[in-house]
């Protein structure tokens, strides 16, 4: 493949793979004012997110042995009809509760993406090729949640929050395009394979128990449950009870997406070092006591913008160096049940975040001593899980 087609196909999978990503993240900045434009709290807007975060875990179920039947860019096209026209009706909803289960909806097709796109390297490369493309398509999705709040941040100032919905349904169809004119078909007629339920809900079930997959990916899942929280309930603690601007949020969610990125960046070098199971338990002790130190300066009446910005700055980087490790551990010895593992393991991490930005909007009246509470317990959770649970020793595949 010339450098100009490979340049495309990773631009192109980088976008779809963000679909979803740049359905949560765009529009956090205008939480508070659609709340006073749909006379609804904060709370239930962000329930919006937890019923976003169901559509994403069901869809993710579906759309890979889906793909395997009918072929990776007919279902790129059905996910991105679904999201385009859930985005649309976003933009028309006017009461909160069509705009939650609307956010499903979008949901539902948002999920495509990341399926897609990780399926359709699988299908076309082989070798370090494959982690290579990994490499590039997950630098393009790392700039989402840098950029996505920043733009979203201006279509609402351009026009309303509902901007950034017709946004959203514009990216889909512009994505569409993109795809049927830059990306070839990966999964040929010849290698699709008939769509099973219930050998697929077999498979499901067999990776559900698997001792080598479900300790890790319960850590990973609780520990990135605080990541859901703060993404539902920051907006409305920075804007509504600290009184930063849009923008500023908007600015302090991109400097904590750049940690993100650069903790994961760095993470590779931490694994050759220490290796995988320790770099987790050790992070995962730090997490938790940023947020234990965190919550105590909120209980003893701290108040400072500042102190808490740079907790949760220091939180979200300990996640940086949790997520992909996290995922390597429980993907480890899955074989060639690894993609299938890996759409369960997707799934259940939607799941984490539909629960958690549930609990979230429920005590969104306790502004930002609640949000600390709910994301110390998911760190803590996970420790527990490593200490009980987690092997001595983890069995990872031979190289």
């Amino acid at each position: 493949m010339n450098a100009n087609r490979q340049g495309s196909m990773v631009f192109v999978l980088g976008m779809l793979a963000a679909t979803g990503p740049m359905a949560i993240d765009m529009y956090l900045p205008s939480i508070p004012s659609m709340a006073a434009s749909l006379d609804a709290d904060e709370g239930a807007v962000q329930l919006t997110l937890m019923t976003f975060f169901v559509g994403l875990m069901l869809g993710q179920l579906a759309y890979g042995p889906l793909s395997d039947k009918f072929g990776r860019k007919s279902l790129s096209y059905l996910g991105l009809g679904i999201f385009t026209l859930g985005s649309l009706a976003c933009a028309w909803t006017e009461t909160i509760a069509q705009l939650q289960w609307l956010r499903f909806l979008q949901g539902i097709g948002g999920s495509i993406g990341m399926v897609i796109a990780f399926a359709v390297i699988k299908d076309h490369f082989s070798g370090p090729a494959v982690g290579k493309m990994m490499s590039l398509v997950l630098a393009v999705l790392g700039i989402t949640p840098v950029l996505a709040p920043l733009v979203g941040d201006f279509l609402h100032n351009l026009g309303s929050w509902r901007t950034i919905f017709w946004f959203l349904a514009a990216y889909g169809v512009v994505l569409a395009l993109m795809i049927a004119a830059l990306l070839p078909e990966t999964r040929l007629a010849a290698d699709r394979k008939a769509f099973e339920l219930g050998r697929t809900l077999h498979t499901y079930g067999r990776i559900f128990v698997d001792k080598r997959f479900m300790p890790f990916t319960l850590a990973l899942c609780t520990a990135q449950a605080g990541f859901f929280a703060y993404i539902a309930g920051s907006a409305s603690v920075f804007i509504s009870e600290h009184g930063l601007s849009p923008t500023q949020f908007s600015l302090i969610f991109g400097v904590n997406a750049i940690a993100l990125m650069a903790a994961a960046l760095i993470n590779p070098r931490l694994h050759r070092r220490i290796g995988a199971l320790a770099t987790f338990r050790r992070l995962v002790v730090a997490y938790f006591a940023v947020l234990a130190l965190l919550l105590a300066y909120l209980l003893l009446g701290g108040t400072s913008v500042a102190v808490w910005s740079v907790g949760l700055f220091l939180a979200v980087a300990s996640l940086g160096f949790l997520m992909p490790t996290g995922s390597q551990l429980a993907l480890a010895q899955q074989g060639r049940y690894a993609g299938t593992a890996s759409a369960l393991m997707g799934s259940m991490q939607f799941g984490s975040g539909a629960l958690i930005s549930g609990v979230s909007g429920a005590l969104a009246h306790y502004g930002g001593l609640g949000l600390t509470a709910i994301m110390a317990a998911c760190a803590l959770a996970s420790v527990l899980i490593c200490v009980l649970w987690f092997p001595k020793k983890a069995e990872m595949p031979a190289h």
